[in-house]
């Protein structure tokens, strides 16, 4: 520390024309014993000392008299580089108690004196004292101090734990510390040498002691003790131990698996891979251990999986001349990706494509009966037909099973093509409703059409009305559910009755004086923002918050593109039960189907999916088959 940082900086000058009287003026205004004298520059030409100046005036001078016969012209000083340290040595030295300190023009700009120097010293060593006792009370070892009569000096918390002792006794005995200890602590007292190490279990821990003799001039004074807690380190060593075996064991299980097995790390590093893996490529695991899998096996989809999550489940590829089954897994810690698993089957495969052979029958079977159980309640979908496992989607399917447990409004929220009508249908699948799913789209029906499509009319109630009662929508859907598709672009007229008739729970047929009580579940669609159509009067605030009762939003595609296999693979068996012969999709082409941003949701990816179906000349879908339209929009994205 240099001295400018602590000297002290208010002090007094004096000129060299200056007098007594003004002089001991000065020495009034400080505590220091010196007060520098510059010339009228500024510069320092002397010191004068207060003793000097009693002396003047016991010998008889006035106070009028001149200080210039007084002044010390050739002063010792003090410059800026000094340390505390040096300027300690150099006042010691010089016998002083004050000194002035200079700057490079040698100005006075400071007055230090060793009282200062002491508080400063005093100070620090007070800091130092209070860091060594927070050291000494944070150690993560024991220790503890005795005398030579085994009383207490100093002992931190962590041996307090050790030991047990009770807050009032500070003075070993037999009866009070451990015969081990007592031991040690007799042998170094006697031979005054430090002791080897001593394992000792104490109060349930796994302790190291050592001993060491404290000497003051050659005299032995007490004794100090360190103990070591070992007890995490040996539990520590036993988990490493367990770890190890089961690493071994994994080793064994990987080794034997009947398919390839590769496995990587975060940096895409290969930690681990078996034999079935190397027979495939022909290559052996010194070849593969520690390379990158982005430069040996890009077309794998390891990196993908660990960047997105996204499990890849069985998907074909041509390795080779060898037909194999592809499944990427992430491995997670804490929800974050760390690696990722790889299994590749491709052995017995003839034997497995028998086996999926009868269960696609089974589940055309299931198929077909669910769908003429649907037909007869006017549904095509159930919840189960809503592919996916994603958070979003998952979120989405509990709120709609919830719905379909009462009579309340449902509003489905979403994009173009995300599903809303799947979900509608699947509401009313899986509720109480004895009658039919009714669907009405209210942008496809003219305006002059859509209240009598609606509310049904009387015979006779305008020109051109056929005979007897005419039913509609809402009479259709009497103790079933009314599906208000688009219900963004109802006409405001229309919203009017609309909103009377969910209020009143009744509504009356065009022309006729009889009025029907209704009892029907209602569930609106629309990939319109409402609320901004409210501000722009184009739909009724109040008809929005009577629908707005269980509000489910259906999630985009890009939202939950850890689906998007499982989407895939779902589209492609519909395909096939329409007449296609599909074996699935290439993982290059799967990899871009999940870099795509899809605007047209699920909708967009049916008709890409049915688009290379007609393409494809191998039964597999691949790159060559997907639009020039996703390749350019891949290009964008990645950029």
């Amino acid at each position: 520390m240099l001295i400018q940082e602590v000297m002290s900086k208010d002090f007094p000058v004096c000129r060299n024309t200056d007098t007594i009287q003004q002089a001991l003026q000065s020495f009034a205004r400080t505590r220091s014993h010196i007060i520098p004298v510059v010339h009228s520059n500024g510069q320092l030409c002397g010191i004068l000392t207060k003793n000097r100046l009693i002396q003047a005036l016991a010998n008889g001078y006035a106070f009028e008299h001149s200080i210039h016969y007084f002044i010390n012209e050739k002063p010792i000083y003090l410059t800026t580089e000094y340390t505390v340290a040096e300027t300690r040595k150099f006042l010691l030295e010089n016998q002083l108690g004050h000194a002035p300190v200079l700057n490079e023009k040698r100005e006075p700009i400071g007055i230090m004196s060793t009282s200062e120097i002491l508080y400063l010293y005093d100070k620090v060593y007070g800091r130092m004292e209070s860091e060594l006792g927070l050291i000494f009370h944070n150690l993560n070892f024991g220790l503890f101090s005795v005398d030579t009569h085994f009383n207490i000096i100093s002992i931190n918390p962590l041996a307090n734990s050790f030991l047990q002792l009770s807050a009032d006794n500070y003075t070993f005995g037999e009866r009070d510390i451990d015969e081990t200890i007592l031991k040690l602590l007799n042998r170094v007292l006697l031979n005054k040498e430090v002791e080897a190490k001593t394992k000792l279990e104490l109060n349930g821990h796994s302790l190291f002691i050592k001993c060491y003799p404290i000497k003051e001039n050659n005299e032995l004074t007490g004794l100090m003790v360190l103990m070591e807690d070992m007890t995490k380190l040996e539990e520590t060593a036993r988990e490493l131990e367990f770890s190890k075996e089961w690493e071994e064991k994994l080793r064994s299980v990987v080794e034997l698996a009947y398919d390839g097995i590769i496995l990587v790390d975060k940096q895409m590093e290969i930690t681990m891979v078996n034999k079935g893996f190397c027979d495939l490529y022909n290559m052996t695991g010194n070849d593969l251990l520690g390379k990158s899998i982005t430069e040996t096996f890009p077309n794998l989809g390891l990196e993908e999986v660990v960047r997105t999550g996204v499990v890849l489940n069985n998907v074909p590829k041509l390795i080779g001349e060898t037909q194999s089954l592809i499944t990427v897994l992430p491995i997670k810690d804490e929800n974050i990706n760390v690696g990722a698993i790889c299994k590749i089957t491709y052995q017995g495969l003839i034997q497995l494509q028998g086996a999926l052979q009868k269960v696609n029958k089974l589940e055309q079977q299931i198929t077909y009966y669910q769908k003429e159980l649907n037909e007869i309640r006017g549904t095509k979908y159930s919840l189960a037909d809503i592919i996916g496992d994603s958070q979003p989607i998952r979120r989405a399917k509990t709120e709609a099973l919830a719905a379909s447990r009462s009579r309340s409004t449902v509003l489905l929220l979403g994009e173009s093509g995300t599903g809303k009508e799947l979900f509608a249908h699947g509401i009313h699948a899986a509720s109480q409703q004895t009658g039919m799913f009714v669907q009405v789209n209210c942008a496809a029906i003219p305006n002059e059409l859509l209240e009598s499509e609606f509310f049904g009319y009387a015979e006779g109630s305008f020109t051109g009305a056929k005979k007897g009662e005419k039913k509609r929508k809402f009479a259709m859907a009497q103790n079933g559910t009314l599906f208000l598709d688009e219900i963004g672009d109802m006409p405001l007229e229309l919203q009017t009755k609309m909103l009377r008739v969910l209020q009143e729970k009744e509504y009356e047929p065009i022309g006729s004086n009889q009025i029907v009580q209704l009892d029907t579940k209602i569930i609106a669609a629309t990939n319109q923002n409402l609320e901004r159509l409210i501000a722009e009067g184009k739909f009724r605030e109040d008809l929005y918050y009577r629908l707005n009762i269980m509000r489910i939003e259906i999630p985009p595609l890009r939202e939950r593109m850890e689906d998007m296999p499982d989407i895939v693979e779902s589209i492609i068996s519909h395909l096939n039960q329409s007449g296609f012969q599909l074996n699935g999709i290439t993982h290059s082409s799967l990899t871009k189907l999940l870099n795509y941003d899809w605007p047209g949701n699920i909708r967009e990816l049916q008709n890409l999916l049915e688009r290379a179906a007609n393409l494809t000349q191998n039964h597999y879908i691949d790159i060559e088959q997907l639009p020039d339209s996703i390749h350019a929009r891949l290009h964008v994205n990645n950029e």
